[in-house]
């Protein structure tokens, strides 16, 4: 057998491993944004200990994924599988400031800075949905607390000013939180200014109310 057909065996033998490892890829991609996305509608409806047990869960699985593409940095950092721990990042992070008021660092989530900083600035959407759950519920106070931490996300991770190449998506994601923000902002000073409005006028005629009759 010749050197090249040696050759070309070795890399037919390294590219089915490859492929294999692919396919495991592409599984574990689906069920981890799957189950990121129910982790998230669980904390929405109020369902944290459901949200926990399943994120408890999709920690092993991000780890298993992870030992299987120790040997394949090529698909570890494709788009794929950064798109999928970005889901991760993002309900771990909402569960967390919904249970726990805290948020964690990328090493505490065992995770590569791009994806933590893009499902960060994806968190600032969710921070929104769940703002306006608590305007309807009457928690304006606590709507205004989870603003000011999802514009703390985006005021931290905003000077990051670097090349595409080294922050990918990134700055999309930034201008994306910006209008968020911008628009979050908006509403709960109308909320409140409607909220003062109303009660000036019921005070107003409570007082009149109380005035004795004209004789």
């Amino acid at each position: 057998m010749s050197e090249v057909v040696k050759y070309v065996k070795s890399v037919e033998d390294l590219l089915k491993l490859k492929d294999s490892v692919r396919e495991f890829l592409i599984k574990a991609v689906r069920d981890i944004t799957r189950e990121s996305s129910l982790a998230i509608t669980y904390v929405h409806l109020g369902m944290v200990a459901e949200a926990e047990e399943l994120l408890n869960n999709l920690k092993i699985k991000v780890a298993e994924l992870d030992g299987k593409l120790t040997q394949h940095p090529e698909l570890k950092y494709s788009n794929l599988y950064l798109t999928a721990i970005t889901e991760y990042v993002e309900a771990i992070q909402f569960f967390n400031l919904v249970k726990y008021r805290k948020l964690k660092s990328s090493e505490e989530l065992e995770v590569h800075y791009i994806p933590y900083l893009q499902g960060m600035l994806d968190l600032v959407g969710e921070l929104k949905r769940y703002a306006l759950e608590l305007v309807i519920s009457g928690k304006l106070g606590d709507a205004w607390e989870y603003f000011n931490i999802a514009n703390e996300i985006y005021e931290s991770i905003k000077v990051l000013d670097y090349p595409e190449a080294l922050i990918p998506g990134v700055r999309h994601k930034v201008d994306v939180a910006r209008r968020v923000i911008e628009d979050l902002r908006e509403f709960l000073i109308d909320v409140e200014l409607r909220i003062k409005l109303i009660n000036a006028l019921n005070k107003a005629l409570s007082n009149k109310s109380e005035e004795p009759p004209r004789i």
